[in-house]
């Protein structure tokens, strides 16, 4: 077909077309094979994908866990009125502290996720779901087995100048030793990076949540020698420059100490940088949500509201946001239910996780987007995967694999548009 369609028009109608389809396309010959997996088409798919405005196909992931299968489970609902499930998720992986994996963040339909959540356990994957893809990325520079105790956070995101996708790992050795050392994960050379020497002079919570917005991936972090005359701040990782930056976090927040700080947030919230925190003069028993009105500008900062959380007794976590500016919160209970903080009224999704206090952050929710992210990319080779364990049940470049993969096609189970 190809040899009677101009290119362009050729991958104008490929870009349009749904991921199950271009999966299967993909097995055509070697120059679809070569189009399909080029990042620059990638990328126009997703773009094309992600057009604004679109609010009847807005996804959203939610990952629950279940102790009673000790198994992780992953669905997708439309973000609309009626939160239907639109899609069911197979999760190839297996936690081996026999809970659930550390979800550091998601970009454009991959998610990164790390098995730490109770140890040190040193493991990272991407995963996309949606073409049923995993890579296990390389044995980490830095470990426990080689540098012994340490506390470290994670960061992942998107570079948008090289269409390229990054894993920041920052460790301090005997949990406190400044400046850290710093490790940085490139998907197009599937290999790890040293880039220590930019001697970052702060301290980034342990397995802090990160934000990604802007080209940059975001955590709170503590200034020892409040070299800004602050105690706390925020650490910025820009991914395409590769360096370190800072940004001013509210004044109530600034000087407060590092204990408290533990319970403060941050998170994108419509886009914008937000932190998710307790009430000053309230403790625990009332959640606000301030938000960064203009990136970088701390003067921007602006607090939304807060919610009483004594007056709705069952709230226990805040998980995520909806489009339509609900929260999703998780209850004592076990139930994730979505509260409209203008109304003051909530209402239950049908979805049930763990009861058990110490897995307050079995549950996950994120907007989503279905993508090629990972097609192409070999699932093991001699520098990114020596000794991974292989996912899928697939057997790298041989014949069982490939015809697996042709009838397998797209990860999405269940409804379809």
């Amino acid at each position: 077909m190809s040899d009677f369609i101009p290119g362009d028009v050729l991958i104008d109608i490929l870009t349009r077309l749904p991921i199950k389809s271009l999966v299967r396309f993909a097995c055509v010959c070697k120059s679809w094979y070569s189009l399909l997996t080029n990042p620059s088409f990638i990328t126009a798919h997703l773009n094309r994908s992600n057009v604004p405005n679109k609010k009847s196909d807005d996804l959203l992931l939610v990952r629950s866990y279940s102790e009673d299968l000790n198994e992780e489970q992953y669905s997708v609902y439309f973000d609309n009125e009626t939160f239907d499930e639109y899609a069911k998720l197979e999760f190839p992986l297996k936690s081996s502290r026999k809970c659930y994996f550390r979800i550091v963040g998601s970009c454009n339909g991959l998610m990164c996720l790390s098995d730490d959540q109770f140890g040190y356990a040193e493991t990272l994957f991407l995963w996309n779901p949606s073409i049923r893809r995993t890579l296990a990325l390389p044995r980490v520079r830095v470990g426990f087995e080689s540098h012994g105790p340490f506390m470290h956070a994670i960061g992942f995101g998107f570079d948008p100048l090289t269409n390229d996708y990054k894993v920041v790992r920052i460790v301090y050795l005997d949990c406190v030793e400044i400046p850290p050392e710093v490790d940085i994960f490139t998907l197009s050379t599937g290999t790890w990076r040293n880039i220590s020497h930019l001697g970052l002079p702060y301290l980034i919570q342990e397995r802090a949540p990160q934000a990604c917005l802007n080209g940059a991936t975001h955590w709170i972090a503590s200034d020892l020698e409040m070299m800004r005359g602050v105690s706390n701040l925020i650490v910025s990782f820009n991914m395409s420059d590769e360096v370190f930056g800072e940004i001013l976090l509210p004044d109530s927040m600034a000087h407060d100490t590092w204990l408290r700080l533990r319970g403060v947030r941050i998170a994108k919230f419509q886009e914008s940088l937000s932190l998710i925190g307790p009430k000053v003069s309230s403790g625990e028993d009332s959640c606000c949500i301030w938000m960064m009105k203009e990136y970088g500008i701390a003067d921007s900062w602006t607090k939304l509201f807060c919610i009483d959380v004594r007056g709705h007794g069952d709230f226990k976590r805040l998980v995520g946001f909806r489009n339509n500016g609900e929260l999703l919160w998780a209850t004592s209970r076990g139930y994730l239910v979505s509260y409209d903080p203008e109304a003051k009224q909530f209402k239950d999704l049908g979805i049930h996780g763990s009861t058990n206090s110490g897995y307050e952050e079995s549950f996950y929710a994120d907007a989503y987007t279905q993508s090629l992210v990972l097609l192409g990319v070999k699932l093991c080779d001699s520098v990114t995967c020596e000794g991974s364990p292989v996912l899928h049940g697939e057997e790298s470049g041989s014949k069982k694999s490939k015809e697996k993969g042709e009838k397998q096609g797209s990860g999405w189970s269940g409804k379809s548009k």
